[in-house]
């Protein structure tokens, strides 16, 4: 099921802004970006799974003269049939922000086939998937930004977290590659490292927030905004020399 914003049609004005595409951009980090890019005049465009969007993510959209379209981003198939629909209502997308991902707390011993292949499908293979069909237009056009989100949890493992830890590794290096293909075609392709950031999917992680406190030098935890702020950045001509970098947001949480 599709769920779209604004009609099929754009006026003028509507199609000379520019537009960012955020995966799960429904809540939390994604929808904080969102917010960010609307900020500076983008249209929005969210892919993620709920059938409806949440109340703030339907007025993210909706007042930035974006979409939201229901998307499973694991499946290539429905991933194909999604971006057709988007490319046509928006005619091109500026900035791709893969931000979709999962986490199962488990130990290495207890983690399964499928705890495996759900996390790498979301995590690594959805990113492929929403990925080509946009960098094909990118390329085309020669200009686009795209902005993996990948974790502090691709440089620094951490107990219980194996498979998604090798799944945000496996990111950070497929960014580094798709920087080196892409870049040729003036697409500047970098990933954000968040450390421990106040969202839903660590409201049932295994250590206190207290714990984590104590090991960032700036002495609180992170919130989407200062994620979205990076974001931002990296999508911006300031950033117009950076690509393939792995960059942290992690309070000094880790440094390298």
């Amino acid at each position: 099921m599709m769920f779209v914003t604004g009609g099929t049609e754009r006026d003028v004005e509507e199609m000379n802004k520019r537009t960012v595409l955020i995966t799960g951009g429904n809540r939390g980090i994604g929808l904080a970006i969102g917010t960010k890019f609307a900020q500076e005049g983008y249209a929005v465009v969210i892919l993620d799974l709920p059938d409806e969007p949440s109340p703030e993510a339907l007025q993210l959209v909706t007042s930035s003269g974006g979409a939201y379209f229901r998307c499973d981003i694991s499946k290539k198939s429905v991933v194909d049939q999604v971006v057709g629909p988007i490319l046509e209502q928006f005619g091109f997308v500026d900035v791709l922000v893969n931000n979709a991902g999962i986490l199962r707390w488990k130990s290495v011993l207890d983690t399964t086939e499928e705890d495996l292949d759900t996390t790498f499908d979301v995590n690594v293979k959805g990113m492929y998937f929403v990925t080509q069909p946009i960098a094909h237009e990118m390329i085309k056009r020669k200009e686009g930004n795209i902005i993996n989100m990948a974790s502090m949890g691709g440089k620094w493992g951490g107990t219980l977290e194996s498979a998604y830890c090798a799944s945000k590794a496996a990111v950070i290096e497929l960014t580094r590659v798709m920087a080196m293909e892409f870049g040729p075609s003036n697409i500047r392709v970098n990933s954000l490292c968040p450390g421990i950031i106040q969202t839903r999917i660590g409201e049932d992680a295994p250590k206190p927030s207290e714990y984590w406190l104590e090991k960032t030098p700036l002495g609180r935890l992170g919130k989407p905004e200062d994620v979205a702020e990076v974001a931002y950045f990296l999508a911006s001509p300031a950033a117009r020399y950076m690509t393939g970098q792995p960059i942290n947001v992690t309070g000094g949480m880790i440094m390298y």
